[in-house]
């Protein structure tokens, strides 16, 4: 009780110095002038800067991506202040916000819902190459008015590199190679990329691969079954009409051969030894089309295909596992958006959305005994079956400004669901004590219906300009997140079943949030306190039930969830080329009627850092010196167990010039975990899979 009335505390004071900061004589400090602010699109659908937006918004820029020089889209991510990673290993990444995570939190591509069934349970995988990625914005907190359903806890909006050359009147070209080395894991990466363009058309093109071994613990101890291996391949064209009418086309290969699966107990060997993930997608953008500013019509189409090998010994019998399973599914989606500008003042935003997204699965187990490989029983049933979900949504917001000083963001949307699968048959073959001939076959039917759910949403933001250089916020708004697939109608098998509900409750949030951000020359900033409300909450519990025999676990509704908290962030030039930087979150989690807790809520957390840069004789150099900061999870929930604290210690270097006919060579040199701390996430899949220790990254980057 009193560690916690202690963070609070803290984080009341945080929050007191933050207010009198700003409003008592910040202006005469430094300055009425502000800084170039980041102009982002996700948070309205319309390209602000992100000071400017009533919602929170972070944003993971081109230059960050630079620094931190990640392996994946989700590595810098855990940076932002309220934003968390839950991981098997550095490759199976899903996003919390907040404290929601899982298909609580969509993952869009360049705006688009291109993540279909499996990408949607772990979107962080990399299906993007991270060097094709421009900059990542966040919205945290509930935006299903515009992005619909699993938008629940927020958004992550990947946005790609987009080649620009058409409007040039001669062809030019610009190609660029790139090489990263990653010592915790023996990583390497290189890429390659063309683009070019002119009279009115310009593309792009790129082609990476990555090949990592098994990385290594703060003991120096392999994490097996961690590897990872891979080859993307992206084309981009886009051909200009005219000034106000352009096409584009792009296509999206990424072929993962081997990803490790290190949180599988016991395993000798748990990897995917296919993962591809194809895209294509065609778009239409025109501009200043009579009575609508802005019209984007764009179609996608995603195919993913995954399969799984793994071998696991048993932890109580002389048996081990032998376990494959197939799995395809696909999505497809299209979306009509139109601005209408109703005045000066007025911005409308409108649109429909379309997804159609199927799935089906095979999976296969034979249980073996150690001792002279006998077989003893097979296991044949489908995990995910013939299985499709159709979504529709339709939604209009409207954008105000009453004046100089305050601006109104309302918003309305209606969503409708539909999903329907066959039953599945779990098939057990019992085997004598020889393992030659089948004792006992047994098939258990998983009866599934169809299922429908519709939903209505809003959100109301409203942001006050105190100054030039203060912003006050407040956002209220409601979310909406469909029960998916797995979730309906799954049927998987092990030491225990995984049960799928087809008479599962969609979920239903309220959210609210209050605060400000601070946009000065030397000083920048935002803070927000939040409390959102989640109605009929989908968890995973054991209720004693069974299932062809074994223990069965169940996708149900719990009554009422509630999770609040606040976080924030600080940059402060202290001189000219040097920053300092920090930033602090903090959620509870709880289930509202027995006050026990949620799973998966990451402890207080923040982050600390300093950076230099500077230009000298046409030499940009850089170097930052941070450590992220978790205190312990003393309140886990039930079946968690308390996670220790910990502090990490991060350098990050680089510098960067032009020689002869080649420019934008960029050096860099990066030392993450820089004292090779063992620690494990409390958002880990499983107790004890520790993170990567010492990390010694080296890059290059060249443009000619």
């Amino acid at each position: 009780m009193c560690g916690n009335w202690l963070k609070k505390s803290f984080l009341v004071n945080v929050f007191v110095i933050f207010v009198l900061f700003s409003f008592l004589g910040v202006n005469g400090l430094f300055g009425g002038e502000t800084t170039l602010d980041e102009i982002v699109v996700t948070a309205t659908r319309i390209k602000e800067k992100s000071f400017d937006v009533s919602a929170p918004v972070e944003v993971v820029t081109p230059r960050t991506l630079e620094i931190n020089n990640p392996a994946t889209a989700a590595q810098p991510l855990e940076d932002l202040p309220g934003v968390s990673l839950s991981s098997a290993g550095m490759w199976e990444v899903v996003p919390v916000i907040r404290g929601l995570g899982g298909n609580r939190v969509l993952v869009l591509i360049d705006g688009d819902r291109e993540n279909n069934l499996w990408a949607g349970r772990a979107p962080l995988t990399p299906f993007v190459d991270v060097g094709n990625i421009e900059r990542i914005e966040v919205i945290k907190g509930p935006a299903s008015v515009l992005y619909g359903t699993d938008a629940l806890g927020g958004v992550i909006n990947i946005i790609t590199k987009i080649p620009d050359f058409a409007q040039e009147d001669k062809w030019t070209f610009l190609n660029s190679t790139e090489g990263r080395y990653s010592s915790v894991d023996d990583g390497r990466f290189g890429r390659y990329s063309l683009s070019g363009g002119g009279y009115g058309f310009d593309f792009g093109l790129a082609v990476s691969g990555r090949d990592a071994d098994d990385y290594e613990n703060g003991d120096g101890h392999d994490i097996d079954n961690s590897q990872y291996e891979a080859v993307n391949i992206d084309f981009k064209g886009r051909y200009f009409i005219n000034d106000n009418n352009d096409l584009s086309f792009s296509v999206r290969s990424n072929n993962i051969d081997d990803m490790g699966v290190p949180f599988k107990q016991g395993a000798e060997y748990s990897h995917f030894t296919q993962f591809d993930t194809d895209t294509y997608k065609l778009a239409y953008h025109g501009r200043n089309l009579g009575l609508i500013d802005d019209l984007q019509l764009r179609t996608w189409y995603v195919d993913q295909k995954r399969k799984y090998k793994g071998k696991m010994f048993s932890s109580s019998k002389p048996m081990h596992t032998l376990k494959s399973n197939d799995i395809d599914s696909s999505a497809l989606g299209s979306s009509l958006q139109t601005r209408i500008d109703l005045g000066k003042n007025n911005r409308l935003i409108t649109g429909v959305e379309y997804v159609h997204e199927d799935c089906d699965g095979d999976e296969e187990q034979i249980k073996k005994k150690n001792n002279k490989d006998i077989t003893a029983k097979i296991l044949t049933f489908k995990p995910l079956p013939d299985a499709k979900r159709d979504h529709f949504g339709v939604f209009a917001q409207d954008e105000l400004d009453l004046g100089d000083s305050f601006t109104i963001l309302a918003g309305l949307r209606y969503d409708y669901f539909s999903a329907d699968a066959d039953d599945v048959i779990f098939k057990t073959e019992s085997y004598n004590p020889t393992g030659q001939t089948v004792k006992k076959v047994k098939s258990d039917p998983n009866h599934f219906k169809s299922k429908s759910d519709d939903a209505v949403t809003f959100n109301l933001g409203m942001l006050y300009a105190l100054n030039e250089n203060i912003h006050l916020t407040t956002n209220f708004s409601s979310g909406f997140r469909a029960p998916d697939i797995f979730e309906l109608y799954s049927t998987r098998g092990g030491s225990y079943i995984l049960l799928g509900d087809p008479n599962l409750d969609p979920e239903y949030s309220y959210n609210v949030d209050t605060g400000f951000k601070l946009n000065y020359l030397r000083l920048r900033g935002s803070f927000s306190a939040f409390y959102n409300r989640v109605n009929d909450y989908i968890d995973l519990v054991n209720r004693g039930a069974t299932f062809a025999g074994l223990e069965a676990h169940e996708y149900v509704n719990i009554s009422d969830a509630e999770l609040y908290g606040a976080d924030g962030s600080l940059e402060f030039d202290i001189l000219k080329q040097l920053t300092l930087f920090g930033n602090l979150a903090y959620v509870e989690g709880r289930e509202r009627h027995t006050h026990s807790r949620l799973n998966k809520i990451p402890p207080l957390n923040g982050l600390l850092g300093l950076r230099w840069k500077g230009v000298s004789r046409g030499l940009k150099y850089w170097f930052e010196f941070s450590s992220n900061m978790y205190d312990s999870q003393d309140h886990p929930a039930d079946g968690e167990e308390k996670t220790p604290g910990y502090t990490l210690f991060n350098l990050r270097s680089g510098i960067k010039f032009d020689y002869a006919g080649m420019k934008d060579i960029t050096l860099s040199l990066n030392v993450e975990n820089f004292f090779d701390k063992k620690y494990r996430s409390h958002l880990n899949y499983k107790d004890f899979l520790t993170e990567p220790g010492l990390n010694v990254i080296t890059s290059l980057k060249i443009y000619f």
